[in-house]
């Protein structure tokens, strides 16, 4: 116990003296301060059965619970694996302290973070509690669940950070298994509606795994879509359940991989293509600048190197990985299509194309950050900046280089989930100049959101918080502006809206295909050339920076 004690003093020390974490706090109060006046009552009205006050906590909640999930996965993962690189965990592991009380020091340290960061949104639930229609039971429930939801997060964190060994990767896992445990789960159930079909069933049954139901449960709001198992089954009493075993067994994984084995993971890097079959040689050939196994007696002069040498290092890049990130993309978007079109003669078509819209959206927020947040950060971190600053490469070759590498990638995955739009077409054919309206506010969202994560890039010397800044930057752009279209008319009136939304191609994409709550808004071609003026901008920024940074000191 006493060991554990040690841990947690010296993880929370750390944080603490560290000014990001205070940044990331005041960043969180200003937020949720946001949140409530947004959604304070402007009217002279008093409102006796306090619906105006569990209206303002429902959207703090929810804003409370996407903080979580944004803020809480980045530090266990990536400080183990700091740990790890530093060899400070060998340090650790060949002191007297048990590995139970190294993983429950880190825990608890994490958790003392949680927190901390709760205790930032008190000012904004104070409020939402003196305007009445609120209990203290409910706000307790509300605060335990919220802590239990970041125990399980931080928890994924470690099991993730023990397997990962890079601060790139760790985020990306981390992100990826955090959205696969807390919003993926919800979709199969809202496009199934409640069936009485096996798979209907099953996405029932998926759905209580996610915080979501829960919380909507807890703020008395019932299910998703009114319908389902939710209503024949505790919804709490499952995800409790869930969230439990999944606390503790990851725990019991955590301790037992808390081992010298952290240390040396050494993996075969498999045989050189030059050294394999003359067949598999020349069909691999064609695929050569995503094949990290290939000798090479040189690059072509019309080929920039920092293009190949991002194709050839990153993980993306190379050809395995990024086969597999395709053909999931590809079924995911055919599943999708094919769940949303069974009720396309109840909807619309438009409905399906709108899912599909924020499919495609939320796989470049997701995906993006991971590729170009690092793009110099990363660099930068690892001291290979200084490599290439000694080369005769100008920064607009680097520059070029890495943003080309980005962009194919990003394109690769955007043309898997394009099937849809097929789909679409084929239902109602007259929608041609709507899909390419929509293919085009896609491509400027991709283009900003890898523009915006460069520029991250450049300004920080650490791949986790360029990371996590850019997904803070990416998520307030495509998700944050929505709260603006969501309040309309209280208080913001249409011309506030239509302006905001202007900044959003996600907004642009849905009112191009005409979506439920969109067909009243002119963005384009105006949300078009407002994308363009600040990829211009942000690439003119990048620039100078990058010219900067490869300058002597």
């Amino acid at each position: 116990m006493t060991g554990c004690l040690v841990i947690i003093e010296r993880e929370l020390l750390g944080l603490l003296r560290n000014r990001k974490t205070l940044y990331i706090l005041v960043a969180t109060a200003l937020a949720f301060a946001a949140v409530v006046i947004l959604k304070w009552p402007s009217s002279g009205i008093s409102d006796l059965n306090g619906q105006q006050a569990r209206e303002t906590w429902q959207w703090l909640t929810y804003a409370m619970l996407g903080a979580a999930i944004l803020i809480v996965p980045v530090f266990p993962s990536t400080s183990l694996v700091r740990e790890i690189r530093g060899r400070t965990l060998e340090l650790l592991l060949n002191s007297p302290l048990s590995r139970a009380s190294i993983y429950f020091g880190k825990a608890g340290a994490m958790l003392g973070f949680v927190l901390l960061l709760l205790f930032a949104t008190l000012p904004a639930m104070a409020c939402c509690f003196l305007m009445g229609g609120l209990t203290a039971s409910d706000v307790w429930r509300l605060y335990g669940f919220l802590l239990l939801v970041c125990t399980q997060l931080i928890v994924v964190g470690i099991l993730v950070g023990t397997y990962c060994r890079s601060t790139e990767a760790a985020l990306r896992w981390s992100y990826g298994v955090t959205f696969a445990i807390t919003i993926v789960p919800t979709f199969p159930d809202f496009f199934m509606k409640g069936g009485d079909s096996p798979i209907a069933r099953w996405a029932g049954w998926l759905k209580l795994i996610s915080p979501i139901p829960s919380l909507m449960q807890l703020l008395r709001q019932g299910s998703l879509d009114g319908s389902g198992l939710s209503e024949r089954h505790p919804v709490m009493f499952w995800y409790l359940v869930f969230t439990g075993l999944s606390i503790v067994v990851g725990s019991v994984v955590c301790i037992i991989r808390f081992s010298h084995s952290l240390l040396d993971q050494s993996r075969s890097q498999g045989c050189i293509t030059d050294e394999q079959s003359v067949g598999i040689r020349a069909a691999r050939r064609v695929l050569y600048l995503v094949d990290p196994q290939r000798r090479s007696a040189g690059i072509p002069f019309f080929l920039n190197p920092v293009m190949v040498k991002e194709f050839r290092c990153r993980q993306f890049g190379r050809l395995h990985w990024l086969l597999r990130l395709i053909a999931g993309c590809a079924v995911l978007s055919l599943m999708l299509t094919l769940a949303s079109a069974g009720g396309a003669e109840s909807r619309g078509v438009n409905f399906t194309g709108a899912i599909i819209i924020v499919l495609q959206v939320a796989l470049i927020v997701l995906l993006t950050p991971g590729l170009a947040a690092s793009m110099i950060a990363g660099e930068m971190e690892t001291g290979s900046w200084n490599l290439l600053r000694v080369t005769p490469m100008g920064p607009g070759t680097i520059l070029r280089g890495k943003l080309i590498s980005v962009v194919l990638t990003l394109a690769l995955l955007l043309c898997a989930t394009l099937p849809g739009y097929a789909v679409i077409m084929l239902i109602q054919p007259n929608l041609q100049a709507q899909v390419q309206q929509v293919i085009v506010c896609l491509i400027l969202a991709a283009l900003l959101a890898m523009l915006i994560s460069a520029t991250v890039s450049s300004f920080f010397r650490s791949t986790a918080v360029a990371t996590t800044v850019a997904y803070g930057i990416l998520i307030s752009l495509f998700a944050g502006t929505m709260l603006v279209w969501v309040n309309l008319d209280a208080p913001f009136g249409h011309s506030v809206v239509e302006r905001t939304l202007q900044f959003n191609p996600l907004a642009a994409a849905l009112s191009a295909i005409e979506a439920d709550g969109f067909q009243n808004f002119n963005l384009i071609p105006s949300a078009w050339w407002i994308s363009s003026i600040l990829c211009g901008l942000l690439l003119i920024v990048l620039y100078f920076r990058v010219r900067r940074l490869s300058q002597p000191d």
